[in-house]
């Protein structure tokens, strides 16, 4: 419709011009008074270029007239845990926020991930969350102004039960035989990681959900010597508590 419009008003353009040179023939060549016909000119010019400006309105409307389309809004989905391609028994996609929780990282200097930082983040000023499988963990701690993600896999699709897991690779690519392990946050990450986790306390509810879990892990990013360790202890249990440690102490297999 926009086009019979640009048309439209083109036509009237052309017949103007082609009225124009008309009138000018006329008038040059009239016998005697030319009165009547620059009346007729003048009344032709004004009716033409009355339409052909109202034709261009109209298309320069419908050209840049914008629609405004109203959506309903629905439920505002919760995070979900992208670790791996296993669904949190019992959660759908969605983390569970902990009750009561606390992490302590002791990185050496020189780490590219916590770079080097000695601390602890407990629940009082941070958020925990935890989702997953009995195979594969995701974690994220909030807090302070900084963001992290931990990721724990067993190795050959076996369980994450009590004990230690040696020679672990970044958790999401594996080659299958080896544990997975991966603490990335605030922008930062491995592209290949070495290192080992052990798992000191892993309970579950009986909705197959991380009830208590008490975590351990070193990691080495690019296969360099400074290390990441820390620890992590997260329940979503009420009336669970361990005392977090201080940032100075040592990390304890």
């Amino acid at each position: 419709m926009v086009y019979l419009f640009a048309l439209a008003a083109g036509l009237c353009t052309v017949g103007l011009l082609v009225a124009a040179g008309g009138a000018g023939y006329a008038i040059a060549h009239a016998p005697g008074s030319r009165g009547p016909i620059l009346g007729v000119i003048a009344g032709s010019v004004l009716v033409a270029g009355a339409g052909g400006a109202i034709l261009g309105s109209v298309a320069y409307t419908r050209l840049f007239t914008v629609a405004v389309v109203t959506v309903s809004s629905g439920p505002t989905p919760g995070p979900t845990s992208t670790a791996g391609s296993q669904t949190p028994a019992g959660t759908g996609d969605f983390f569970r926020p902990a009750t009561d929780a606390w992490m302590h990282f002791s990185s050496d200097t020189g780490d590219y991930v916590a770079g080097g930082v000695l601390k602890v983040w407990t629940i009082k000023e941070s958020t925990f969350a935890i989702g997953g499988t009995n195979s594969y963990l995701r974690m994220s701690v909030s807090g302070e102004g900084d963001w992290w993600y931990l990721d724990f896999r067993a190795p050959s699709n076996g369980h994450l039960v009590p004990g230690q897991f040696q020679a672990a690779e970044r958790a999401p690519f594996t080659t299958g035989k080896a544990p997975g392990l991966q603490v990335t946050g605030d922008g930062r990450g491995c592209n290949t990681v070495s290192g080992r986790f052990e798992i000191k306390t892993i309970d579950w509810t009986s909705a197959a959900t991380v009830a208590e879990i008490d975590i351990v892990f070193e990691q080495h990013c690019e296969g360099m010597s400074p290390a990441l360790r820390g620890e992590l202890w997260m329940t979503t249990e009420i009336g669970v508590h361990k005392t977090p440690p201080a940032a100075s102490s040592a990390i304890a297999f």
